[in-house]
Formats: C-alpha cells, sequence, structure tokens
C-alpha cells in the first residue's frame, strides 16, 4: 500500500458523513424542542405560586367577613410589594381580639389601671378607646401582617371601578354577605411573565389566568 492511498484512507475514515451530521443536528433539536418549555415553566411557577397566595389570602378575607357579619379588605401596598387582611371594627374591638390571640395581657384591664400594693390609686396612660369604625389588621400573626412578594416579583397594577391603578395602596374591599367589585390584578416577575388575578363580585374563588389584565 502506498503512502497517497494510506493518507486517503484516514482521511475517509477521520470525519463525519452527511448521515452523522443530520442526525446530530435532529438530536439538538429534540433537545432544545423539550428542554426550553421546560426551562419557562419552571420561571412562571414561581409566579403561580405567588398567585396563588395572593389568592388564598382574597378568597379568606372573603370568607371571614361572611362568617363574622363584619367587612374585610385586602390592603395592597402596589410600590413595596406587600399585601395582608384588615377588618372594619372599632379600637377595642380590635384589640381585644388581638389581645386574646396572642395570649398577651392575660390580666385583663385590671393589670393596666387600678390599685397598687400601698393602696394608692394608679392611673391609666392608654387615650379613650374610640367609637368610630376602622380598619385595623385581623388578630393573626400570619395573615394580619404584611406578607411580601420576592424580589424578583412585583405588582403591575390593579384595574376597578376606580380605573387603573399602579402605584400607592389600594383595597379590595369584601362586604359582610362577601360581595365586592369587580377587579383584575395584575403581578409579574423580572423575567416578563405577567399573571392576572380576577376578582368577581359573587364568585367564591378568584380566577387565575396568565397574561396581562389589560390585554
Amino acid at each position: 500500500m502506498n503512502r497517497r492511498t494510506q493518507t486517503s484512507r484516514l482521511r475517509a475514515t477521520s470525519g463525519f458523513t452527511l448521515i452523522e451530521i443530520i442526525a446530530v443536528i435532529a438530536i439538538m433539536g429534540m433537545v432544545f424542542a423539550i428542554g426550553i418549555p421546560r426551562l419557562s415553566t419552571s420561571k412562571i411557577r414561581g409566579l403561580r405560586t405567588e398567585a396563588e397566595s395572593i389568592a388564598a389570602s382574597l378568597e379568606f378575607a372573603r370568607q371571614r367577613a361572611i362568617m363574622t357579619g363584619v367587612p374585610h379588605r385586602v390592603l395592597i401596598d402596589l410600590a413595596e410589594g406587600g399585601y395582608r387582611i384588615e377588618w372594619l371594627v372599632d379600637e377595642d374591638r380590635a384589640f381585644q381580639m388581638t389581645r386574646d390571640s396572642e395570649g398577651e395581657f392575660a390580666g385583663g384591664e385590671s393589670d393596666l389601671a387600678g390599685s397598687d400594693d400601698s393602696g394608692g390609686q394608679l392611673i391609666d396612660f392608654y387615650p379613650p378607646v374610640r367609637d368610630e369604625r376602622d380598619y385595623y389588621p385581623i388578630p393573626s400573626r400570619q395573615l394580619g401582617s404584611f406578607t411580601w412578594l420576592a424580589d424578583a416579583r412585583y405588582f403591575v397594577g390593579l384595574d376597578s371601578s376606580s380605573g387603573w391603578i399602579e402605584s400607592g395602596d389600594v383595597e379590595i374591599v369584601f362586604d359582610a354577605d362577601g360581595t365586592t367589585e369587580y377587579a383584575l390584578l395584575e403581578i409579574a416577575d423580572a423575567s416578563d411573565n405577567h399573571l392576572t388575578l380576577e376578582i368577581e363580585p359573587l364568585l367564591d374563588r378568584v380566577r387565575r389566568r396568565e397574561g396581562a389584565a389589560r390585554s
């Protein structure tokens, strides 16, 4: 075998054939077809979980308004990305429920004002209780405190009868019978995924759909 024949055979066996190249391209295409949708799904999964948490708070506020016969609202801080549940009661009921739920001030009002050991009269430094009603956080350490969205997620805005609002504080109010105004609450993440919560006046559950509120 001469040197020229040996060199040509080495060249023929060291390269890729057309069929091999087509097979590699086909495999790469399948990998991208399967992997890209999964990557996109993993990115939006966190946003869906966030939306479900907000929806659960809205549904709880509606149910609690019906059970207690007291209007409730979900207060939303659009700028900072936080929300919490509040109810419309007077100050005495609000703080009494909070004390009872947290197990604080177990001795009652006698610990705040009364006689000391020497027989002298103690001075009550607490201001008089207001009779008018206002919104106070519900007596729950978890739901009565602000829940904050993750850093990569934010509120886009709220679309209601008052129009489109995308800054400041907004509220979704549930009357004592559980009714509310129709509203759309939009959230998004850093990857430009958008989800909308649709709050209907009489629906027991909050609808969740992908996309912007005003699409």
